[in-house]
C-alpha cells in the first residue's frame, strides 16, 4: 500500500515489517533507493494524519508515527474499523443493529461518539471540522457545518475541496464542497480522482483492465495512460497536476510504483526498485463452467495447477500473483478459474453463491477439474491450489481420481465456526454471504470441509498464525482430525503468508515431487 501525502510531497510505502518515506518532485519523480524505512512491526498504513505524520491501524488498535523522528508516538486500543484518523479523532466504522455506521473517537479522552444518519456507511471521501462526504447503501451524503445534503450520486473519492463524484448509470462528475455544485460530464465512466484545479481522472473496465482518462472543466479528454499489458491502480495526481503517480503490474512483472505522463501516456518506473520479469504468456478464455485465465511457461513440463482465487467475490485478473509465478518459472501452466461467484463478470454471475457456499461453485470446480483429466488424458499431474474462500472450494473439491495433490492456504474448513468468531462488519458480511444457511447449523455442517472425510492427495496446508480474518484455529482443528502430508504456520497478524517468498517456494517444492516422480529412471 502507499499514500500520497497533504502536500503531494512525501510518499509513504510499505513492506512487511516496515514503513518507508520517500521525497516526490512535483512531477512525480523519486528515487526509491533514497527511501527512510523505519520498523513498524504488524502495524498497516491508514494514511496521512498531518503533514509529517502517518497514521497506522491494526486489529482494535490505532497508531501515529513521527516520520520525522522515526517512531511511534502513540498507539490506541479502538473499537470499530478505522476509516480516518487526524492524530486528534479518529473516524470509524462500527455496526449497531446489524448495520455499519460512522463514529468518532478522541483517544485523548476515550470517547465515542455515533454520527447519526450514517447507517450503511460504505466509505468516506472527505472529513474534517466542517464536512463530512461518504458512500452508503443508499448514495452519498454530505454534512457541512451540521447541514445534511443527500447528492445525486452513487460514489465519492477524493479529501476536498473539490470531490470526484459518480452518479447512477455511470456518470462523472466534480463536487464543489464550496459551493455544494456538482459538474457533470458525459456517462460511460467512474469518477476516481480530482486534481486542486479540477481535472478529473475516470476509470472504466474494458478488454479485462482498467482504462483511464483525465477530462479538463469542459469534459475534453486530455489525456488517456494505460499501459501495454497488465494493469494500471491507484492512480493519483501529482503536485504538478502534468503526471499521475501509481502502480503498474501484469502478470509477468511484480508491482512497481510508476509515473504516466498524462499528455503522452508514457509510463515510466520509479527509480530504485528491482523488478524481475518472468517469461510467462497469458490470456483469457471461457471454458464450460466459468471464465478463467491462463498462464504458460516459455518450457513447460506437461504439470497443470487449476488456481482458486480468494473471496467468493473476488477475481483472478491480469495482475501478478507471486504463488502462479512460481509455478510458471517452475514450469507449471496454471489455469486461474474465477468460479461462480466472481466479481467481473455481471451481478448474476457473482451473485450465484450468495446462501449457497460450497454449492454451485464447488460443482464448477469438480466438473472444471474432470474436464482436465479428459483433456490432458495422463499427460503430466494434475494440481489443485486455492486460498482462503479458493482454499475452502479446493478442500471440498478435491478427488484423488482428478488431482494428484493439493495445496491450500488460510482455508475455511468449519463455516459454523467462522461464523461465531467473527466480529462487526466481517460478521456482518458473513451474514449476507451465507443468507439462510447462517440460520441453519445442519447444512453449515455438511458444506464444511471439517465434517467430510478428507479425500485430498498428498495435502499441503499453511496459514498464519494470527490470521484476522480466517483464524488459525481453522486449519489446526482440520489438521488434528484429518492429518496433512504438510502443515506450514507462519507468524503474522495478516491474511496473506507474512513471508510470501517463503511460502511460494514451500508449494512449488510440494508439487515439485510430482514432477521429479515422473521422470525416467
Amino acid at each position: 500500500m502507499t499514500a500520497l501525502s497533504p502536500g503531494r510531497d512525501l510518499l509513504a510505502l510499505t513492506r512487511p515489517g516496515e514503513l518507508g518515506v520517500v521525497e516526490v518532485a512535483p512531477d512525480g519523480t523519486a528515487d526509491l533507493a533514497t527511501t527512510h524505512w523505519i520498523a513498524a512491526g504488524d502495524w498497516h498504513l491508514a494514511g496521512w494524519a498531518a503533514p509529517h505524520l502517518v497514521a497506522l491501524r491494526r486489529r482494535g488498535e490505532l497508531g501515529l508515527l513521527d516520520t520525522g523522528h522515526r517512531m511511534l508516538t502513540s498507539t490506541h486500543p479502538v473499537v470499530g474499523r478505522t476509516l480516518r484518523y487526524d492524530g486528534e479523532e479518529a473516524l470509524l466504522a462500527v455496526v449497531r443493529d446489524g448495520r455499519p455506521m460512522l463514529c468518532a473517537h478522541r483517544p485523548a479522552d476515550g470517547g465515542y461518539r455515533l454520527i447519526e444518519g450514517t447507517e450503511g456507511v460504505r466509505s468516506v471521501a472527505t472529513w474534517d471540522r466542517d464536512s463530512l462526504v461518504f458512500t452508503h447503501d443508499r448514495g452519498v451524503t454530505m454534512i457541512r457545518h451540521g447541514e445534511r445534503t443527500d447528492l445525486d450520486a452513487v460514489s465519492a473519492a477524493g479529501d476536498g475541496p473539490v470531490l470526484a463524484v459518480t452518479g447512477a448509470g455511470d456518470v462523472p462528475g466534480v463536487l464543489d464542497l464550496t459551493t455544494g455544485r456538482t459538474r457533470w460530464y458525459e456517462p460511460g465512466s467512474k469518477a476516481v480522482a480530482v486534481s486542486p484545479s479540477g481535472l478529473l481522472l475516470t476509470l472504466t473496465w474494458a478488454d479485462h483492465r482498467y482504462v483511464y482518462r483525465v477530462l479538463d472543466a469542459d469534459g475534453h479528454a486530455v489525456g488517456a495512460p494505460v499501459p501495454d499489458h497488465g494493469i494500471a491502480t491507484d492512480l493519483v495526481f501529482t503536485a504538478d497536476e502534468r503526471h499521475l503517480l501509481g502502480h503498474h503490474q501484469s502478470p509477468a512483472a511484480p508491482p512497481a510504483l510508476v509515473r504516466w505522463n498524462i499528455h503522452s501516456g508514457r509510463m515510466t518506473p520509479l527509480e530504485g526498485q528491482p523488478r524481475e520479469e518472468i517469461a510467462v504468456r497469458w490470456r483469457h478464455r471461457e471454458s464450460k463452467q466459468s471464465p478463467e485465465w491462463v498462464y504458460e511457461p516459455e518450457h513447460g513440463h506437461g504439470g497443470t495447477v487449476l488456481h482458486l482465487h480468494g473471496g467468493p467475490r473476488s477475481q483472478l485478473r491480469q495482475i501478478h500473483e507471486p504463488v502462479i509465478a512460481a509455478f510458471v518459472a517452475a514450469g507449471w501452466t496454471v489455469i486461474g478459474m474465477n468460479y461462480p461467484g466472481s466479481s467481473g463478470y455481471g451481478d448474476e454471475f457473482r451473485d450465484q453463491v450468495v446462501g449457497d457456499w460450497g454449492g454451485a461453485d464447488v460443482e464448477a470446480v469438480v466438473a472444471r477439474l474432470r474436464d482436465l483429466k479428459d483433456d490432458l488424458n495422463g499427460d503430466g499431474p494434475v494440481c489443485l491450489y486455492g486460498q482462503s474462500y479458493g482454499a475452502y472450494l479446493a478442500l471440498l473439491a478435491a478427488d484423488p481420481t482428478l488431482v494428484d495433490t493439493v495445496a491450500v492456504w488460510a482455508p475455511v474448513t468449519d463455516v459454523e465456526k467462522l461464523l461465531e468468531s467473527a466480529t462487526g462488519l466481517h460478521r456482518q458480511w458473513l451474514g449476507t454471504e451465507l443468507g439462510v444457511l447462517a440460520a441453519d447449523r445442519e447444512e453449515l455442517a455438511r458444506r464444511s470441509p471439517i465434517t467430510r472425510p478428507c479425500t485430498a492427495p498428498r495435502l499441503l496446508i499453511g496459514h498464519s498464525a494470527g490470521d484476522d480474518r480466517v483464524p488459525v484455529e481453522q486449519s489446526r482443528t482440520f489438521v488434528e482430525r484429518h492429518g496433512a502430508m504438510r502443515y506450514v504456520e507462519q507468524q503474522g497478524n495478516g491474511h496473506e503468508p507474512a513471508d510470501m517468498t517463503a511460502w511460494a517456494t514451500a508449494v512449488v517444492a510440494h508439487l515439485g515431487e510430482l514432477v521429479r516422480q515422473e521422470v525416467p529412471a
